[in-house]
């Protein structure tokens, strides 16, 4: 029997003989017997996973895949095995450092250390400058690596690098200034490297990946760590609280035993699910105390456009849900939420409605305030330039008749541009150019953006121009040319399209999160300023 032959013949037996195998004996095992299979069976699973590698890299060297079925070998093991491309690259990559040197191939195969270990010695090896080494010193630092391994995790292997080149090669090891640098410039790339992102993943959660330098990092972990420790502290606290109380007569049996079964299930939370616990309680608290930074002139908040009647039935448990528009998309929240977020926030009306509030600020003032902003954030959801998607957070508030042309700081001399587009339709000084322009549309309240003449006759017509022959500075109050009903209406007075009082409430609209919105809203619903009233927007924060 040749090799190639005798090779897969004790493949094949292998295979036979763990189809053999009669797990249902297990129970009958003395436990220092089904512990010494258990021993047996993992150290025979590292080495066939040894073997495994050490195929796959020959298989990658040779490029066999690629000649017998025109595929990579990372996408093969990914299409065979039912993995990711990722993931079959990553094994690919995992079997090249198993096999790098030939004394831990060795090792591994004969069980001596684990595949793990032989990877992580494999990668540990490659650091090492090889140019300067010889050979035998490069067989000496395996043999070491080798040696801490039986009592070494393999990711902390890592750390016993620069001791072993400083045994094996001194004059290879790097000086303080090399190691400094060295330092810096990991230092460099971690920060280059770092990022964050998020996503749906279509079935009620938000997955989120990243990573950060090891000093940020550190910071992140144990201010988690702290957070899921305080979780812990008060769980024990209620436990003892609920005993006490019990033996004291200040609660029934039954009383404990419901309380106490709601506590086991907050017991019984995994470490993952106690650190993103304590991340929706870090956030939180920042919010509560008031540290989150601002960003579009307010900081994050839960912007809900609510009217009356719609808060009433939230909390009196007859709205059955609401929608959250968010970074990753529109997301269904059901009345227990929506009531609990009423409990816990502050609530605040955004537009008219709200006494606390006030829209007009009239020349006192160039800088937006806060509940401008909020209502030109409700109002126009985001950039204001047709199709453009910058959410609303992202946008800048512009005055359509400049602050240097006497226009006042108010709502209805206020729009949503992002930083693109607010360039793109800043008033010229001197009116020497044909550029875009925006006016308010008398009836809605809503600003319009008008194109610059030489475009026109590029656009498709619109069937009807609100806002034709007007300019981003006239007089907003004027009367309005379909309506005959001054643009400045006051609060109560009877809406000519509804037939109601400005200050009715029609509908709930939405729940919004402001710090998040993904784009411009699709239906601009016309918050007014001082005329209609068709919502009242509440802030939740």
């Amino acid at each position: 029997m040749d090799a190639v032959s005798g090779f897969r013949t004790r493949l094949q037996a292998i295979r036979e003989h763990l189809d053999g195998l009669d797990y249902t004996v297990l129970p009958r095992m003395s436990d220092a017997e089904i512990v010494d299979m258990m021993t047996e069976m993992r150290s025979l699973a590292d080495r066939m996973s040894a073997g495994a590698a050490v195929v796959t890299d020959a298989v990658d060297k040779a490029n066999a895949t690629e000649h017998t079925t025109g595929t990579p070998l990372g996408d093969f093991l990914a299409s065979a095995e039912g993995r990711t491309p990722s993931q079959g690259i990553g094994m690919v990559k995992r079997a090249s450092k198993l096999t790098q040197n030939p004394k831990v191939k060795e090792a591994a195969l004969s069980g001596d250390v684990s595949p793990d270990h032989a990877t992580a010695i494999g990668e540990e090896l490659g650091k090492l400058p090889q140019d300067q080494l010889s050979p035998e010193q490069v067989d000496r630092a395996a043999g070491l690596f080798l040696d801490r391994a039986a009592t070494t995790p393999p990711g902390q292997l890592k750390r016993a690098t620069k001791k072993i080149l400083e045994e094996v090669a001194p004059e290879a090891a790097p000086s303080p200034d090399d190691e400094a640098a060295r330092i810096a410039a990991q230092r460099s790339r971690a920060v280059k490297d770092r990022r964050l992102v998020w996503g749906s993943d279509g079935e009620g959660s938000t997955w989120f990946s990243g990573q950060l330098p090891d000093l940020e990092a550190q910071q992140l972990i144990g201010t988690l760590q702290a957070f899921g420790e305080k979780g812990r502290r008060a769980e024990r606290d209620e436990a003892k609280a609920l005993r006490d109380k019990r033996a004291e007569g200040h609660i029934t049996d039954s009383q404990y035993l419901s309380a106490r079964l709601e506590l086991e299930n907050r017991e019984a939370r995994s470490t993952a699910q106690r650190m993103a616990d304590a991340l929706v309680d870090m956030v939180g608290l920042l919010g509560s105390l008031d540290k989150v930074p601002s960003a579009g002139g307010q900081t994050p908040r839960l912007v809900v456009t609510l009217n009356y009647q719609g808060l009433h039935d939230a909390l009196e448990e007859k709205l059955a849900a609401g929608v959250v528009h968010g970074a990753t998309g529109e997301i269904p929240v059901d009345a227990g939420p929506l009531r609990r977020m009423c409990c816990g926030a502050g609530i605040l009306p955004v537009v008219l409605g709200g006494e606390s509030q006030v829209m007009d600020m009239g020349q006192e003032r160039r800088l937006v305030t806060g509940a401008i902003r909020r209502a030109l954030e409700v109002r126009d959801g985001g950039c204001i330039f047709p199709g453009c998607t910058v959410p609303a957070d992202l946008c800048q508030a512009h005055h359509i008749r400049p602050w240097w042309n006497e226009g006042p700081t108010s709502l209805d001399n206020l729009c949503l541009v992002c930083r693109h587009h607010h360039a793109l339709v800043e008033p010229d000084r001197y009116h020497s150019r044909d550029q875009w322009r925006i006016v308010v549309d008398p009836d809605t309240k809503i600003p319009l953006m008008l194109p610059p003449e030489r475009l026109k006759k590029h656009l498709p017509q619109s069937p009807v121009d609100p806002a034709a022959g007007r300019t981003g500075t006239e007089n907003l109050g004027e009367e309005s040319p379909r309506t005959g009903r001054s643009g400045t209406d006051s609060l109560g007075e009877e809406s000519a399209r509804t037939g109601r009082s400005g200050a009715a409430s029609l509908r709930v609209n939405s729940v919004r999160i402001s710090g998040a919105v993904t784009g411009a809203n699709s239906a601009r619903t016309g918050t007014p300023n001082s005329g209609e009233s068709s919502d009242q927007a509440l802030l939740m924060g």
